[in-house]
């Protein structure tokens, strides 16, 4: 069995793959931005690795593809496996045209955007260093959600330009048509390979492109963004790191509030009830403005106080049970006067025991 995948362009600016899978099943995934992309194999190297390791299915490349990047995925297959040996197995990949030479890198240093606290923590950390953002609209949010994709993009524009920074636009089918249909984690294994995706693309502005960590040191474990996997995915002519990994969420946050271009753009919130940038009901929504309440920060995008009725029905898994338990103690460490909040919480926390026997 085999994947085979066939790179196409439409125009410098338009990259594209058709891609045959066991049992006839054919997807094309198309990649677009407002600078240059790359238009060989390299790119979709990443992109359809980790399918065919699922499948245990020899990949084929019928394209030029990256010597670098094709010795890396070796080892990018040695994680994978090691970290899921019952679901991901090293297969073969198989290039049927020439590997490309290895080339000098560009100058230029990129940083994954998305407008949330780990991507602004780079951006403002990172801000000498930096010389172009890159925003994605295809992974978080779905291709075809025009109205959050504009309004999310408008707020990457104005927060690159006050950062004076360009923004690279990125808009990709990758995840809609391609790992989602092949049932690929997002979380634990896809996100990191389809930025890498995205990073290899653009090999004629940056050299070196970071990805800001989601994690830390202490709390690492298999994820699809990682320190191991994501150098893996390196090019001769791309460098991912995976960066940020001393502050964990809260410290990050605490950073943040320090700068007005955060505190007006920030976007953290995946669920986007009510059609804005955070919908201020959801989990992540609440965390980060108690944060930021606990660093005495206003933002912008987060204006309304913590409203503890909508704490005390947050649906809670066992995993958050812990991160709300942990809100209680930065509430106490930093002498966060709530008492209707904190029973909130502890309401919250009881009723997600509750739950997870319905709930499946």
């Amino acid at each position: 069995m085999t994947i085979s995948v066939e790179p196409f362009t439409k125009g410098s600016h338009h990259i594209g793959a058709r891609i045959a899978g066991p049992g006839g099943r054919s997807f094309t995934v198309e990649t677009e931005s407002n600078h240059a992309l790359d238009g060989s194999a390299t790119p979709w190297l990443s992109a359809t690795l980790p399918v065919a390791m699922k499948l245990g299915t020899t990949l084929r490349l019928r394209g030029a593809t990256d010597s670098v990047a094709l010795d890396n995925a070796r080892r990018a297959q040695q994680i994978l496996s090691g970290w899921y040996p019952r679901h991901y197995r090293p297969v073969e990949v198989e290039v049927e045209a020439q590997r490309l030479p290895e080339t000098t890198p560009a100058s230029g240093i990129g940083c994954f955007f998305s407008g949330g606290v780990d991507s602004f923590y780079s951006a403002v950390t990172q801000h000498d260093r930096i010389t172009h953002l890159v925003f994605v609209h295809g992974y978080d949010i779905r291709p075809d959600d025009e109205e959050l994709g504009r309004l999310a993009l408008d707020s990457a524009r104005k927060a690159a330009a006050e950062l004076g920074k360009p923004l690279i636009e990125i808009r990709t089918t990758l995840r809609s048509d391609f790992a989602d249909p092949m049932r690929v984690p997002w979380d634990h294994v896809y996100h990191g390979p389809a930025l890498a995706h995205v990073a290899a693309a653009l090999s004629s502005h940056v050299g070196t492109v970071i990805v800001p960590s989601s994690d830390t040191y202490e709390t690492l474990e298999p994820w699809g963004s990682h320190p191991d996997l994501d150098p893996c995915w390196s090019t001769s002519s791309v460098t991912l790191e995976h960066r940020e990994l001393d502050h964990n969420r809260k410290q990050k946050t605490f950073r943040i509030v320090e700068s007005p271009v955060a505190m007006n753009h920030l976007r953290v919130c995946w669920e986007n009830k009510g059609g804005g940038l955070n919908c201020e009901r959801c989990f992540k929504c609440f965390r980060t403005r108690l944060h930021i309440d606990l660093a005495g920060g206003r933002c912008a995008t987060l204006p309304n106080p913590i409203d503890p009725d909508t704490v005390r029905r947050m649906y809670i898994n066992p995993s958050r049970r812990g991160l709300l338990r942990k809100s209680l103690v930065e509430m106490d460490e930093h002498g966060y006067d709530a008492p209707e909040l904190e029973q909130a919480i502890k309401s919250a926390i009881r009723r997600s025991y509750l739950l997870q026997f319905f709930v499946r």
